[in-house]
């Protein structure tokens, strides 16, 4: 084992966390605010303190101090890992490290388009820097929240709007377990290249802290893009679930000639509505008002007319306006006969705004055109313009009030958990996954929604979720089952999950002895005492 057996001295750990980062940015016992330990997962993990560093260097004290008095530490960016364990530690007894207060954006190169940043900046907070200081780039946003962490959902290989982010972060500052820093790739002293080329020279470290428990990151740099001249969204339909493998293998196609070069979004009916049904919803209250419940039906019976049906994928499509016109047309070429296919820009958005205000004396104008309006939020992800709207789909499912904004749904009833295998890169393998989900979720009475992500050339993702009633203890019970049935039935059928929650960590320990003897003897040279997340990624 990595831990020594060295009981944790938590009143002495307390006094020296409070006398270095002050009382304020120390909880213990009863003081815990309940935000720390809610969670959409309906788990339940003894915290014992909660400490919030605001600097590298209160990091590296705050772990030193842990290292002394044996007293282990989860570190979080933002908390926004909802659905799998939000800001609870994998074990009891572990205390919680904050990084919320170390949000500074250090650096934007605009050159070489990489943002140097701290654990605690948002997408939300990125992006509106680069709109102050008007800047040409556009961040790889992910639909997890405006408020979530770009390096903490980086380091968890997070899968974006225009691509994975895995391997992503370069030039890392990792605080170690008996607070030395450490600086992955090249030396500080080349400068911008540090940021650019992460490899360095010799062997890489920066893979070690992705997933991991052996280190700290507390600032790293992270790849932008830059903004395209044109842009287009692409919302592709098919009514019958028949349909999905020819479907599925045209978006391939079209993936593999790179017609479409971002992640394509495919959900089925579930996941459609608890997407796009508080959206509508929302327009629906600003349109007509009325009670949340007849605002519900009238978002089912408007996808329903509109012809959300079996399967719809929604993608981004980036260029020059010469290659989009390419693009639109091998795009409709390619799906002529399998789905219904729908350009949007913000051009045909305007016009088709204008058009249907104009004929709003019709039904089927009126419908279109709050469609149209509920899009937006997903229109701007595509864009890379992050959003809060995404996380009322954890609500929808029990009906919970999604009038209100919402920044953080661990405190609300409403519960979630996920599944996400990887798989390679073929209609037959989506469907295996498919049919699995449906069989043991189905089966355990749970609604299934999911999404089969294209991540690139080779590489599919499936996010499987399902909802239940936080103050249900049976169902919550229920839900956590059923989700670890299902990774372990696709561990077996060879689709490993790419990230689990908390609570599936130990079925990660079927990776194979020298893995989990290599693994250990890294944690033993780096963290002796087991001080960083125990239990994490860790394969023991």
């Amino acid at each position: 084992m990595s831990a020594a057996n060295t009981s944790p001295q938590w009143p002495e750990a307390i006094e020296a966390w409070t006398n270095t980062l002050g009382a304020p940015h120390v909880f213990s016992g009863d003081s815990i605010p309940r935000e720390y330990v809610n969670n959409t997962s309906g788990l339940s993990r003894a915290v014992p303190v909660v400490v919030s560093p605001g600097c590298t260097e209160d990091v590296q004290e705050t772990l030193r101090i842990a290292h002394r008095f044996a007293t282990p530490l989860s570190p979080f960016s933002a908390g926004g890992n909802w659905g799998l364990g939000s800001k609870l530690p994998v074990r009891d007894g572990v205390g919680l490290m904050d990084l919320r207060r170390m949000n500074r954006v250090l650096e934007v190169n605009v050159e070489h388009r990489y943002a140097l940043v701290e654990p605690g900046v948002t997408q939300q907070q990125l992006y509106d820097y680069l709109q102050e200081h008007n800047l040409p780039l556009v961040i790889n946003v992910t639909g997890s929240g405006a408020l979530t962490s770009v390096i903490g959902n980086a380091l968890e290989r997070g899968i974006g709007y225009f691509a994975s982010r895995a391997d992503s972060l370069s030039g890392m500052d990792v605080v170690l377990a008996n607070g030395d820093l450490l600086r992955t790739g090249f030396d500080a002293s080349v400068g911008s290249l540090r940021y650019v080329y992460r490899h360095g020279v010799g062997p890489g470290l920066d893979g070690l802290f992705y997933q991991s428990n052996l280190g700290v990151v507390t600032r790293a740099a992270i790849p932008l893009m830059p903004a395209a001249e044109a842009h287009l969204v692409v919302i592709v339909k098919i009514a019958d679930d028949a349909g999905f493998e020819a479907f599925f293998e045209r978006l391939i196609t079209l993936r593999r000639r790179e017609i479409i070069r971002t992640v394509w979004h495919v959900g089925n009916r579930a996941r459609s509505e608890i997407a796009l049904g508080p959206m509508l919803s929302d327009v629906l209250k600003s349109r007509q008002g009325g009670d949340a419940a007849t605002r519900r039906s009238e978002a089912l019976r408007i996808m329903e007319e509109e012809g959300f049906g079996a399967w719809n994928a929604v993608g981004g499509v980036f260029g020059t306006r010469a290659q989009l016109r390419v693009m639109q047309r091998e795009i409709k070429k390619q799906l002529k006969g399998v789905a219904d296919v729908q350009f949007l820009d913000d051009q045909r958005l305007s016009r088709a705004g204008r058009i249907l205000d104009a004929l709003s004396f019709l039904p089927a104008a009126r419908r279109k055109r709050i469609v149209l309006e509920a899009m937006k939020p997903l229109y701007g992800l595509s864009k890379g313009i992050p959003t809060n709207a995404t996380l009322k789909s954890v609500l929808w499912p029990l009906g919970e009030n999604v009038d209100e904004e919402i920044e953080n749904p661990d405190n609300s009833h409403s519960g979630m958990l996920y599944c996400l295998p990887f798989f390679p890169l073929m209609p037959q393998h989506a469907r295996r996954i498919i049919r699995q989900a449906h069989e043991i979720l189905g089966g355990a009475g749970f609604d299934t929604a999911i999404t089969m992500n294209l991540i690139d050339d080779n590489v599919g993702e499936a996010v499987i979720s399902v909802a239940f009633d936080r103050r249900d203890p049976a169902r919550a019970e229920a839900a956590q089952e059923s989700i670890a049935r299902l990774t372990e039935t696709c561990i077996d059928m060879g689709y490993p999950p790419y990230r689990v929650g908390i609570q599936s960590m130990s079925l990660l320990t079927r990776d194979g002895e020298p893995r989990r003897n290599t693994f250990q003897s890294l944690k033993q040279v780096l963290d002796p005492k087991g001080i960083i997340a125990p239990g994490r990624y860790d394969f023991l």
